[in-house]
């Protein structure tokens, strides 16, 4: 029992990523309320800050550049100016009732307060990237070359810029913020779907409080009743559920504007067309590929536009320039850094190869595996296929709001799918490709369409053929209990930080850290491993590009011999798992049951400590 609470409950710092992330919420939520019109999307709020907040550092970053500290204290002065002028104009900063969607979230927050970083990609670039952005107050470029662990210094910075503010606010970096702030992203876009589908059955947003059993159906929704809910991803520093949340948010952004322009000839859309502005301008600054994302939503717009007989097309047209303008600008300033600052930064993004090397006759066999694929993952894929049913039919006659979302939902879908198949053959190596490596990860980035859909399906099913006066008393209840209790539920599940190895060598690597000296380099050698001991330890040490060996690189005792010649006098080896030939090489018995830091003598290896690791329960 008592290790089954420690799960959950860790000590009072827990608490501190939850606060720090409702105090970034509230500020950018006042910023992004007197940004927009008085027909704002109020879920939105804080995107539309955060908004204007990621061009702020992106655009002074690129063109000046400005120090980060500069914009910082600009935004610190203005976030509570602006919440303050807010509230005095009478301007909703979020939906009345909201402030009990934490309440019933809590469980899951303070789970997620409780993780350290674990996974890969953390290590690699999404926790490094912030933690630059605050080292050296500035992007990476020529006059300010990388330092740490390897990054790839060309992704867009909108998502690491939300963990620097937050690091700003608390006055040391949380590494758990993301995970945090992943989960009010979560419920952000559940509780907007909902509220759009009610406003859009109902003729108008209701503004009546959200009460606990609808903000409990918010919380299922966003979480356990959400199809692609990954804990790996949701609970880490990942930007792909703030790349999803946010194309969620764009879609939503979207029907009100297609909607707006078909209630009435001369009702002006210039506030719809601006707040789906702002968050594209946030999307293509969050990943390097989220360009296609707003292309293609914006495809599907203009689908609705063709096919909606109630809207006149010209209006939508002079809209163009308000929806293409501001996004394509600050993807033209940030390719324009890209560009001039960081190509001399070798793997600093992805890009197409060459057309010679496409997997063009290779197109059947991946389309069979991501079918394959999409057929183990039959929920998301379904429901998204049942979309486009609709869709299809909503082309052929266009008569609902409910047909409107379908073709936007279907487009986003469709359309970054066959992007994937593209990346599969113009970008992946032929092994990757007909592996269809991350498909199953990437189509979360489009994933909370299916909760858009399913929202929009179920008010219109339960308004059409259900009552709330005839489900028995006890029901709504037990849904609240449900919320509360599945976190704990799943608490191990949940704690994926806490599988073995990944304590011990978070331990080991902060332990050898006053060991190793700054200017001597550290090696790592984990021949049973995947390279994970090594990706933690550079991150922990704040090490940039030095070697390793894993299982990967298929160590035999040759291989290992050849490895250890690289190093000269002075450097430090950390074992953490031996294979025939190492202790031979080193001249020290070493043994799978422990970790290992040696340095290199004159001629010898000498142990400096070692680490006995915890037995496996």
């Amino acid at each position: 029992m008592e290790r089954y609470l420690n799960l959950i409950f860790v000590g009072p710092g827990q608490l501190a990523p939850i606060f720090i992330a409702l105090v970034l919420i509230l500020g950018l939520a006042g910023l992004g309320a007197l940004a927009t019109g008085s027909r704002r999307l109020t879920e939105a709020n804080f995107f539309f800050g955060w908004a204007v907040a990621s061009t702020a550092f992106t655009l002074p970053g690129v063109i000046f550049p400005a120090p980060f500290a500069l914009v910082t204290a600009g935004l610190f002065i203005l976030a509570p100016f602006c919440v303050f002028l807010a509230r005095r104009r009478g301007f909703e900063l979020f939906p009345p009732g909201a402030w009990r969607i934490p309440v019933l979230a809590f469980p899951l927050l303070i789970i997620a307060g409780a993780m350290d970083p674990s996974q890969w990609d953390e290590f690699s670039h999404w926790l490094p990237a912030p933690k630059f952005l605050l080292a050296t107050d500035g992007f990476p470029g020529l006059d300010n070359p990388l330092s740490g662990p390897h990054i790839l210094a060309a992704y867009p910075y909108g998502w690491p810029l939300l963990n620097y503010m937050g690091a700003r606010v608390a006055g040391r970096f949380m590494e758990n913020l993301g995970g945090v702030l992943n989960i009010f992203l979560l419920l952000a876009l559940a509780m907007a779907a909902f509220r759009t589908a009610i406003g859009s059955e109902a003729g108008k947003l209701t503004k009546h409080p959200l009460s606990w059993t609808a903000v409990a159906l918010v919380v299922l929704f966003a979480t356990a009743f959400n199809p692609t809910f990954i804990q790996k991803i949701v609970l880490t520093a990942y930007s792909d559920v703030s790349t999803a949340v946010v194309m969620g948010f764009g879609t939503l952004a979207g029907f009100r504007l297609v909607r707006r322009l078909g209630e009435a000839r001369q009702a002006s859309a210039l506030s719809e067309a601006w707040q789906f502005s702002l968050l594209m301008m946030l999307l293509v600054n969050l990943r390097q590929t989220n360009l296609v994302m707003f292309l293609i939503l914006f495809i599907g717009i203009a689908a609705i536009v063709i096919r909606d007989p109630l809207i006149d097309w010209r209006r939508f047209a002079r809209l163009t320039p308000v929806l293409f303008i501001p996004p394509l600008i600050v993807y033209g300033a940030w390719r324009y850094h890209v560009v001039t600052e960081l190509g001399a930064f070798s793997g600093a993004e992805a890009s197409l190869r060459p057309l010679a090397l496409w997997n063009i006759a290779e197109i059947p066999q991946i389309l069979f595996k991501m079918l394959v694929v999409a057929g183990k993952k039959a929920v998301f894929f379904l429901v998204m296929l049942i979309a486009c049913g609709f869709a299809l039919r909503a082309l052929i006659r266009l008569k609902s709001d409910f047909d409107r979302m379908a073709i936007l939902c279907a487009a986003g879908f469709l359309g970054y799918n066959a992007f994937l198949l593209l990346t599969y053959v113009g970008h992946f190596s032929l092994v990757n490709a007909l592996n269809v490596v991350s498909y199953w990860r990437y189509n979360t980035h489009v994933g909370l369409l299916a909760v858009i859909f399913i929202s929009f399906s179920a008010v219109l099913l339960w308004r059409r053929h259900l009552r709330p006066e005839r489900l028995p008393g006890w029901v709504p209840k037990a849904v609240i209990v449900l919320v509360l209790v599945l976190p704990l539920a799943f608490a191990p599940k949940l704690r994926f930080d806490l599988e073995a190895p990944k304590p011990h060598i978070f331990a080991v690597a902060r332990a050898i850290k006053p060991l190793v000296p700054k200017e001597a380099k550290l090696f790592v050698m984990d021949p049973r491993g995947n390279g994970e001991s090594a990706v933690i330890s550079r991150y922990v040490m704040n090490r940039y590009g030095q070697g390793w060996m894993s299982a990967f690189h298929h160590p035999t005792p040759k291989k290992i011999r050849a490895y250890l010649t690289n190093l000269r006098t002075g450097d430090h080896l950390l074992v953490h798992s031996s294979s025939p030939g190492l202790g031979e090489a080193l001249g020290h018995e070493v043994s799978n049951e422990r970790s290992y830091l040696l340095k290199r003598e004159e001629k010898s290896w000498r142990l400096v400590q070692s680490w006995k690791k915890p037995e496996q329960p």
